[in-house]
């Protein structure tokens, strides 16, 4: 498959995918009213719903409760969570009236179902974490903590100094938990269906349930797939045209040797060009050679009554090694200026590629080094176990 066409085909693909699954989140967009509970021993339910306020939409994580137990059992657990709540909060602390260290306010009793709500009349002393800011504060400062506990419908408060202020502006984050606590709030009653808020603070509110995001997936998918695939072809290029320029180095010396022995034998540039032209046609089967075939090319413009002096020239621009342009700039002159010295200057460029490409094979040499180390080390690593794997196991016995 071509390099268009794969570009082509998953881009297609990820981009039907993308609209497939975004016609699928907006289509089975419904408003909501209300919610089927999870059956006691089912355990609790947590849920995603957007709610709308006025033009925006929220997302609201709701935590649905399983159907109430036994009222008995509710209430004598609300009153052991009570008795304990003090000692617990404390976290340490000697009593309520020496706050010093952090406090420990948990959103649900240890060990236990039961819900607790803070609130506390100074958020800016106390955080909703339990951290205790003293160094805000310069004398002590009394501070009421109300805690109501809930479970399955019953609720219990535990209040020490509580000053609770209503809210007069509310931020649409306020809302949010005003419209939390209201949820909360309406599963006292044990029904198994849950009637959403229409309204909080006199501004009425719509549910929608959680709009699926996979389309936005896929389309990044189906974005990086394709960046992926584009960058992969740059680098396949760019290996090419480097073993391109490899494989022409390494010629070079052949080449340039067989044009200085025809030509010290008395044949033409072009005829000892034809020559090696030639002799590269015939075993061509045996694979290709980028140096040999740009001689070919260029055996062939000539043949079509291309100037000799502009093919050698053009030979050497579209090899685009300095080397070659040498050599081509060479011929060209020669047949320009009628050089009698080409023999010799070929000689002389023959023992340059030649001492070129000793260091190139060295070069190349010290690259397979480099990547068989890391076998090698391996190979290491493997032997030593096999080795040391025995005499541990001696050790032991």
């Amino acid at each position: 498959m071509k390099y268009r066409t794969k570009v082509i085909c998953i881009a297609s693909v990820g981009a039907l995918l993308t609209l497939a699954f975004g016609a699928f989140s907006f289509a089975g967009r419904e408003q909501l009213w209300e919610m089927e509970r999870p059956q006691y021993g089912e355990g609790d339910l947590e849920q995603r719903l957007q709610v709308r306020m006025g033009e925006k939409d929220y997302t609201v994580r709701l935590l649905l409760t399983e159907t109430p137990m036994e009222s008995e059992e509710v209430s004598k657990q609300l009153s052991e969570a009570a008795k304990l709540l003090e000692e617990t909060m404390l976290n340490g602390n000697k009593d309520l009236q020496h706050i010093q260290t952090d406090l420990y306010l948990p959103s649900e009793f240890p060990g236990t179902s039961v819900q607790i709500q803070w609130y506390l009349d100074s958020w800016e002393l106390i955080k909703p974490d339990g951290t205790v800011q003293g160094e805000r504060i310069k004398e002590e400062t009394p501070v009421r903590v109300q805690a109501v506990l809930s479970l399955q419908g019953e609720t219990l408060e535990w209040e020490r100094e509580m000053i609770v202020c209503p809210v007069t502006s509310p931020s649409p984050e306020q809302k949010i938990r005003m419209l939390q606590y209201q949820v909360q709030e309406a599963q006292e009653e044990a029904s198994g269906t849950l009637a959403l808020p229409d309204a909080v603070y006199g501004e009425p509110v719509s549910w929608y349930a959680q709009m699926d995001d996979r389309w936005m997936y896929m389309g990044m998918l189906t974005a990086a797939a394709v960046c992926f695939l584009i960058v992969g072809r740059r680098r396949e290029e760019e290996q090419k045209e480097k073993e391109r320029e490899r494989s022409m180095q390494m010629d070079y010396p052949d080449i340039i040797s067989r044009l200085s022995l025809y030509m010290n034998a008395g044949m033409s540039t072009r005829s000892a060009w034809e020559r090696i032209a030639d002799g590269y046609e015939k075993r061509r089967r045996k694979g290709s050679r980028p140096a040999y075939e740009e001689m070919l090319t260029t055996l062939h413009e000539m043949q079509s009554g291309v100037p000799e002096t502009n093919a050698y020239e053009r030979f050497g621009i579209r090899c685009r090694i300095p080397s070659y342009l040498k050599l081509g700039t060479l011929l060209g002159q020669n047949l320009r200026k009628g050089n009698k010295d080409l023999p010799r200057l070929l000689e002389e460029e023959a023992r340059e590629a030649f001492e070129d490409r000793k260091a190139l094979a060295k070069k190349l040499g010290e690259e397979c080094e480099s990547k068989l180390l890391f076998p090698m080390l391996l190979l290491l690593v493997t032997i030593l176990a096999m080795v040391m794997y025995p005499a541990a196991v001696s050790f032991q016995f």
